[in-house]
């Protein structure tokens, strides 16, 4: 079930850890929980999407030499609202003093085996549980842009999971206020067209912006920031507040219908962009991700030196 794992101490190396898989395979030692000298922190996502990854992280660091049971290598590490997600059986495996252990892998066919329906409380072994969302995938066939189809009421039984290298965050809309741009938005997150694309401004203390088509392509890097998408949006300006999390649309210059397929993500409150761009929603969670994208390091100017990347925009269907 492991989908990689790698020993990170000088006296380790990962063949040792297959190797002792089989040498201590034959080891009944009862254990429940991590041992003594051995302390465990994860890393999960704050949702997950019926049907889809939960990609997680298992460290382990030995500050004297000890043992740790065998299922805590596996899924079985993990519960879901007090149900353990494997079986845990007596096996064990050492760990000398100073190693460090640490393991990747999905969570999520476990989730979908244990018939996850909603929200639960994700716990590992003796370290904090945490509460994770659960959001079922938009189905099939919808056309966004058809106002016939889906009515701008409706548009607000969406949003959008933007799962990005550096964490995720779910975004909220606001149809009451700028339809056009949610539908604009949600088709163009639907259609795969932010898959791949990057965050290519971040400013600290002020936004992240990103979702231009051209940074799916390295050779066009000196034009990153001037794309457009399929349809060009007329404005819709409210005296809504470009608070810290606000979701608003891009535009070039003066021209208030200019606005595309760019958008920004407030990084902290910002009243001068009130009433001159287009807010059409809202983080509903993500905001540690926000925060680790806006202040990563940048050349000169407000460029990252390293991708900031979505790496796919799904649609969730979540009436309200």
């Amino acid at each position: 079930m492991m989908g990689g794992a790698k020993f990170l101490g000088a006296a380790l190396v990962v063949g040792t850890l297959f190797a002792s898989f089989g040498a201590e395979s034959a080891s009944s030692s009862p254990s429940t929980a991590v041992a003594a000298q051995v302390g465990l922190a994860y890393e999960a996502p704050p949702s997950y999407v019926a049907g889809g990854s939960f990609p997680v992280t298992l460290r382990m660091e030995a500050s004297a030499a000890d043992e740790v049971p065998l299922w805590q290598l596996s899924e079985a590490a993990f519960t879901v609202n007090g149900k353990a997600l494997g079986e845990r059986g007596k096996d064990v495996l050492p760990l000398p003093a100073g190693a460090t252990l640490e393991l990747s892998f999905d969570l999520g066919p476990a989730l979908l085996r244990a018939g996850v329906a909603g929200g639960f409380t994700l716990g590992c072994v003796d370290a904090p549980a945490r509460e994770v969302s659960f959001f079922a995938p938009a189905p099939e066939g919808l056309s966004f842009m058809d106002v016939a189809a889906i009515s701008d009421e409706q548009l607000a039984n969406y949003k959008v999971l933007l799962e990005t290298n550096r964490g995720d965050m779910v975004v909220g809309f606001y149809p009451h206020l700028a339809p056009g741009h949610v539908r604009n938005y949600l088709d163009l997150s639907y259609s795969g067209f932010y898959d791949g694309v990057l965050f290519h401004r971040v400013i600290p203390g002020f936004m992240i912006q990103g979702g231009d088509p051209y940074t799916k392509d390295a050779s066009k890097a000196s034009v990153w920031g001037s794309g457009n998408g399929p349809r060009m949006l007329q404005a819709e300006f409210t005296t809504e507040k470009h608070v810290r999390g606000i979701l608003s649309a891009a535009r070039l210059g003066n021209d208030v219908n200019s606005a595309s397929c760019q958008f920004f993500i407030m990084h902290a409150d910002y009243p001068s962009l009130d009433g001159n761009y287009s807010v059409f929603g809202k983080l509903v969670s993500g905001y540690d991700t926000l925060d680790k994208i806006v202040m990563a390091k940048r050349v000169p100017g407000d460029r990252p030196v390293e991708e900031q990347k979505i790496l796919s925009a799904t649609v969730l269907y979540d009436p309200q």
